[in-house]
């Protein structure tokens, strides 16, 4: 009875539910279990597929045929395709999409061409498979008459270029490309273009850039239904270095009898911006016009023309406005002679090269002479008369007149002037002047 009482003790509820080695073989003992009816049975299980790829079989049935051939809806790709199969048939076939395969035979084409049956089925094992079910299985598609057409390839730039620098010529490789597609989209397309960033360069690009096409307001056509026979160009950007320069000229030539060049001339522009290379800007520092360009010989009126400066520019410069049609009107201004008659008091008149023992004296009684002067307005406005150095030189008088000994008597003698540069003597002044021995 004892011996009863003390086995039964031993194996009370709470004896059990505390006995942690006990717990851990129990575990096992399942899991061991569980592995082998698992095992023995093989469940069947399932495995779901993301966004599987729809592959299109036979195009050519509708391509060969002038037609396009466009899917549409993203219905290409499949969003989810479960496989059920047993729980090894699903392990060995893996979790790649790769296994799985859609398909889609333009045969089976539907009677109003607008949808295609997608079949199903797996790269291996396929006859294990039990079932699968896509999340949709119609492909749809939009069949059009195919249109091509030929486009120009325009060039354009965008962004901001360092300051000091403009831009030259941008020239792509190729100048056309060839655009095929579904006639409702091609007939769109009314021009293709590259465009190359520029911002903070300050020498030339040269890039691979693609084409964009567009519709008649500017508006970006989508390229995905269409075919380019050359996607993107290489595009060439000129960066050019501008300076600003003056114009430069000179005359030369004899203007008519009694007429002379002012000195003034006007050119307009003075200056004009040129660009080109850097190293060409750096050493250019104006556009000179030759005095040949500007010849004034036989003029009696001013002298107008207009000069091209381009070809006046050295090679490799251009003008940086690309409005600047390169003209400068010169105008080289041309007046008549004048006459203006004055007087200076003989007081005012010296003498010069007196010869030696000898005293001079003006033989007349008058207070002044007159004498006249030629020249433009403008000089003769400009003159002044005390700066003229008036004198009787007996130098010049022995050397015009071949004296070598002078006596006491009376000569007639040139009173001499300092005359500015375009103002000259109408006709000689004549004084008589009296020598006397000194005592």
């Amino acid at each position: 009875m004892t011996a009863k009482f003390r086995l039964k003790d031993k194996f009370t509820k709470k004896t059990i539910t505390q006995n942690i080695g006990l717990k851990l073989m129990s575990l096992a003992v399942a899991v061991i279990l569980w592995f082998i009816v698992v095992n023995l049975t093989d469940p069947v299980i399932t495995q779901t597929y993301k966004n599987v790829p729809v592959r299109i079989l036979n195009s050519d049935i509708i391509t060969d045929n002038a037609k396009t051939l466009e899917v549409v809806d993203d219905t290409a790709v499949v969003p989810s395709v479960t496989i059920k199969a047993s729980r090894t048939t699903i392990q060995e076939l893996g979790n790649s999409i790769d296994n799985i395969v859609a398909t889609a035979d333009m045969k089976d084409l539907s009677a109003d061409g607008k949808s295609v049956p997608i079949e199903f089925t797996t790269t291996k094992l396929s006859d294990k498979i039990d079932s699968i079910r896509p999340s949709t299985s119609t492909l749809y598609v939009n069949i059009e008459n195919k249109k091509t057409i030929q486009l120009p390839i325009n060039a354009t730039t965008s962004g901001d270029i360092e300051s000091g620098y403009i831009l030259g010529s941008v020239a792509p490789n190729q100048n056309q490309v060839r655009i095929s597609g579904p006639e409702s989209v091609v007939s769109r397309i009314k021009s293709a273009s590259v465009d190359v960033q520029v911002t903070g360069f300050t020498g030339n690009i040269s890039t691979q850039a693609d084409i964009n096409v567009f519709d008649e307001e500017g508006e970006p056509i989508s390229e995905k239904s269409l075919s380019l026979n050359v996607e993107s160009v290489r595009v060439d950007v000129e960066i050019l270095a501008t300076k600003r320069v003056p114009v430069y000229y000179s005359v030369s030539g004899v203007p008519a009898d009694g007429f002379a060049v002012t000195g003034e001339v006007e050119c307009n522009p003075e200056a004009v911006v040129i660009a080109g290379s850097q190293a060409v800007i750096d050493s250019t520092n104006e556009i000179s016009i030759p005095s040949t360009d500007l010849n004034v010989t036989g003029q009696s009126e001013n002298m107008m023309l207009v000069v091209d400066l381009a070809d006046y520019l050295p090679q490799g410069v251009r003008f940086a406005d690309a409005n600047f049609n390169s003209k400068a009107s010169i105008t080289v201004f041309i007046e008549p002679f004048v006459e203006d008659t004055y007087n200076v008091y003989l007081r005012n008149i010296k003498f010069e090269d007196v010869p030696a023992g000898f005293e001079a004296e003006f033989a007349s009684a008058q207070d002044d002479v007159e004498f006249t002067l030629i020249g433009l307005a403008q000089d003769l406005e400009k003159l002044q008369l005390s700066s003229l150095n008036y004198r009787v030189d007996f130098g010049e008088y022995s050397l015009a007149h071949d004296v070598t000994e002078f006596k006491e008597g009376t000569y007639s003698c040139d009173i001499s002037f300092d005359l500015p540069e375009g103002i000259t003597l109408k006709e000689p002044v004549k004084m008589s002047v009296k020598l006397t021995k000194k005592d």
